[in-house]
């Protein structure tokens, strides 16, 4: 196992032998990577779990996104590419350059250049048109976290309550009775890309555990929700028409008494209505009204 000294490796990721990992690039809390070469200037969020993959450089992987399987065929994830959260890549799969692979996606076979695959199993829904700005590069991003005395152990507020472990890096307000499960993860800061950057709620919301909140372009939580264990709430995202997938946010409001299901994942840009109820393991990409029960994108499919 190799890490460069330039790359920026958080609290309980696990390097398995045969792992190596270049310069520039940043592997984020609870990552899991087993005999796979990350290359420099890579991205990989938390929670992901990867196994004997090739990582090129300039590559963005989501959080909880799980690449191949140990002792199987390699996955090869060409340059530039960017993985969704919650996307599954499964063994001896090509993904090429500049590819996106949708949020949530099960990608069973190659992807080719620049395409834009959906779904389970994944399909290509279109090919990126792109301007040619350069490559993926977010040094700026690793310089400020490095030099932050307080970075990925933030305060809880007053009337706040946890269970414990995971990693507490974002502006947190509201309350009071806000109680968080065990090893929750919330990032994002109103210093960040984006002022709205932080976890605002109400009073008396649940957030279960090992839930993680992505709040860089803010998440916004209604008196009295209950987000279950393993939801996964995005707060941002990236221009696709451009080939250096520059960082866009996408503010989320979860309304008052919504109930979000086990492993459900939001990404915003979206706003769930007071006493909305997301079924779980959904994946919701749009608005949600007032009172309505959502399975999501798999809902639309089947309808």
């Amino acid at each position: 196992m190799t890490v460069d000294p330039g790359a920026l490796v958080e609290e309980e990721v696990e390097l398995s032998a045969g792992t190596s990992v270049g310069q520039g690039a940043w592997v984020r809390f609870g990552t899991t990577v087993g005999a796979s070469v990350v290359e420099g200037g890579v991205f990989v969020g938390f929670r992901c779990e990867i196994a004997g993959a090739h990582i090129a450089s300039g590559c963005q992987i989501a959080s909880l996104t799980r690449i191949g399987r140990p002792g199987a065929r390699q996955v090869a994830i060409e340059a530039g590419a960017w993985i969704g959260a919650r996307a599954v890549i499964e063994p001896g799969v090509r993904i090429g350059p500049g590819a996106v692979v949708a949020a949530g996606a099960h990608v069973t076979s190659d992807v080719p250049a620049d395409a834009v695959v959906v779904g389970r199993p994944a399909y290509v829904l279109r090919h990126r048109t792109v301007v040619e700005d350069g490559s993926p590069d977010f040094s700026a991003i690793i310089a400020r976290v490095r030099a932050r005395a307080d970075s990925n152990r933030k305060r809880l507020p007053d009337g706040w309550t946890s269970g414990g472990g995971g990693m507490l890096d974002a502006d947190l307000s509201g309350g009071p009775r806000v109680r968080l499960g065990s090893g929750v993860i919330a990032m994002g800061r109103a210093d960040g890309p984006s002022p709205q950057g932080g976890v605002r709620v109400g009073p008396d919301v649940v957030i279960g555990d090992t839930s993680v909140l992505e709040a860089s372009g803010g998440i916004d939580i209604g008196a009295g929700a209950v987000l279950g264990p393993r939801t996964l709430v995005l707060s941002s995202g990236h221009d696709l028409s451009r080939r250096s997938l520059p960082w866009k946010d996408g503010p989320v409001s979860i309304g008052a008494g919504v109930r979000i299901g086990a492993g459900a994942t939001l990404v915003g840009p979206c706003a769930l209505g007071d006493g909305a109820v997301v079924t779980p393991g959904a994946l919701v990409v749009g608005d949600v009204p007032a009172g309505h029960t959502t399975s999501g994108v798999l809902e639309r499919k089947n309808a």
